[in-house]
């Protein structure tokens, strides 16, 4: 069985290289279409930047976290196994991983409104809601709500897809 120490470096590598991904996306894609300068209201790298740096202080922290208990812990115990996460958990979290990896390939093809709400249901049911009206009503409620919040409030254009399927507010 896998030890919770090396669950808790791997889960620390997949942020490290999150990180790493909207770094190289903020340098390479982003200012080759001229959208990664300015001030924070007109640099649209602004937010993920932001996020990346606030998840890359947050790793360094649980790490620096992690090598103060592995000094504390004395060397002669044995590591302790990593009892709680069953083999359905890691499943799981790989099974969102895909849905999400999914949703963000076909996002630009079919667009916002058509790739969002399907994503939340998928991940709602993967997580182990079943009552399938309400999966249904929370994932068009959730998905029409950020569509609002983004497109009115922050002016910010959703991919419409080759439909160009877009609500008119």
């Amino acid at each position: 069985m896998t030890s919770s120490r090396t669950l808790k470096l791997a889960a620390l590598g997949f942020l490290l290289a999150v990180i790493v991904i909207v770094f190289w996306q903020i340098e390479t894609d982003l200012k080759e279409q001229g959208i990664a300068s300015g001030g924070p209201y007109d640099n649209a790298a602004s937010y993920p930047y932001s996020i990346a740096v606030f998840v890359g202080v947050l790793l360094v922290l649980q790490l620096v976290i992690e090598l103060l208990n592995d000094k504390a812990t004395p060397q002669t115990e044995a590591p302790e196994a990593a009892e709680d996460i069953q083999p359905s958990d890691i499943r799981r979290a790989g099974m969102m991983l895909a849905i999400f990896a999914v949703y963000v390939m076909v996002l630009t093809t079919i667009g916002y409104h058509l790739a969002t709400a399907p994503m939340i249901y998928a991940i709602m049911w993967v997580c182990g809601m079943r009552n399938l009206l309400k999966i249904a009503i929370s994932s068009v409620a959730i998905a029409t709500g950020f569509a609002f919040v983004f497109e009115v409030f922050l002016n910010v254009v959703l991919p419409l897809g080759i439909w160009n399927i877009f609500i008119p507010w």
